[in-house]
């Protein structure tokens, strides 16, 4: 194998998990998790300081003031993210929520969080029954 002049004799391993993962973009967060959480934060923030203060004539500002907290929620989100993502492999997080959205009821994801035996819960023991064969016996 010829050895290229910008190599120097050192080969690049590519690992194929990391080729096609999503890339961190922010605070150790990927574009979909901040795309979500901005959407969800929108969605709950902004109204909230709209109708907080709406009844003073300043409702345009809510609009305003629920962005700037969505912001904050996402800086804060990002810290657990981190806590959460560290020393476990890609995904797992995701994992996680869906588990604990299945524990509250809110949405069945089909995890087994149980631990159960089952029994057939016979009184008696099974007799066998004599079947008939085709020559006639028993």
């Amino acid at each position: 194998m010829a050895e290229t002049e910008g190599m120097k004799g050192r080969e690049i391993l590519y690992i194929p998990d990391r080729l096609i993962a999503d890339p961190v973009v922010f605070r150790g967060m990927t574009d979909s998790e901040i795309v979500g959480l901005m959407m969800v934060g929108t969605l709950f923030w902004t109204p909230i300081s709209i109708l907080i203060l709406l009844p003073f004539g300043y409702g345009l500002f809510g609009v305003a003031i629920g962005v700037d907290i969505d912001i904050g929620t996402l800086l804060l989100a990002s810290k657990v993210l981190i806590r959460l993502k560290r020393k476990q492999p890609d995904g797992l997080h995701v994992v996680h929520f869906k588990k604990m959205l299945q524990r509250k009821g809110l949405k069945h994801y089909g995890y087994i969080d149980q631990s159960q035996c089952w029994d057939i819960r016979r009184s008696k023991p099974v007799v066998r029954r004599p079947v008939a064969t085709n020559d006639g016996e028993e």
